[in-house]
């Protein structure tokens, strides 16, 4: 088979792939939290990093907000002049899409709570309140696939499901990625790895979430 052979390239690429993250991300670990090198000149590094990194999903999910923005406004000849196109039928906005914008809101006033508590040194009420935010995000991403799986319309159905699967399912996948995080920040907090000074994976974390949040409103 002529892609038997890249598959298998592939394969061990992103395997190398992660296993270079995860030594990555170990090494980062013992650096900041056992031999205490992660100064606060030394944090300023990460910070700026991940608001960059944040400003650049801002970037990305904007341009396909736009492109629905600009099919539902000025619906052209060619889908009827009508929004969403005559035929597709659409999810009623007032049931689960509803009930899923008042989630991530909720989760974030959770991890909000273990900031706090980190500040505080309260270390259980983080360690609940992280639990609290990855039971939130889970809830989310259930009620999210059976809107998918209840939705009347798939992604090749007009310019209509590729707007919408493609926004929503992104915004989706970047909830999936903020929950492993919080997973590891309630571990690490758990271990006593996250002090009042060095908390800076967790600050990063926190900051994604309420991108996550915020993205959230405008699918």
């Amino acid at each position: 088979h002529p892609f038997q052979g890249g598959g298998s390239l592939l394969s061990l690429g992103l395997i190398f792939l992660l296993y270079t993250m995860f030594v990555w991300w170990r090494d980062v670990l013992r650096e900041s939290t056992l031999e205490g090198h992660h100064t606060k000149v030394v944090q300023l590094g990460p910070r700026y990093g991940f608001i960059l990194f944040i400003v650049s999903e801002v970037m990305f999910l904007f341009a396909l907000f736009r492109a629905s923005s600009h099919s539902s406004l000025a619906p052209t000849v060619e889908i009827g002049g009508i929004w969403p196109p005559k035929g597709i039928l659409v999810l009623d906005p007032r049931e689960i899409p509803f009930l899923n914008t008042l989630i991530p809101p909720s989760s974030g006033a959770a991890v909000t709570w273990a900031h706090h508590a980190i500040l505080a040194g309260k270390e259980k009420r983080a360690v609940y309140a992280l639990v609290a935010t990855v039971s939130l995000a889970l809830v989310f991403t259930g009620f999210q696939g059976m809107e998918y799986y209840q939705a009347p319309s798939t992604i090749s159905d007009s310019i209509y499901g590729s707007t919408f699967f493609l926004a929503t399912g992104f915004h989706g996948f970047h909830v999936i990625i903020g929950t492993l995080f919080s997973i590891i920040c309630g571990i690490r907090q758990y271990l006593g790895h996250l002090t009042k000074e060095h908390h800076v994976g967790f600050e990063a974390a926190a900051w994604y979430w309420h991108f996550v949040d915020v993205v959230r409103l405008f699918p």
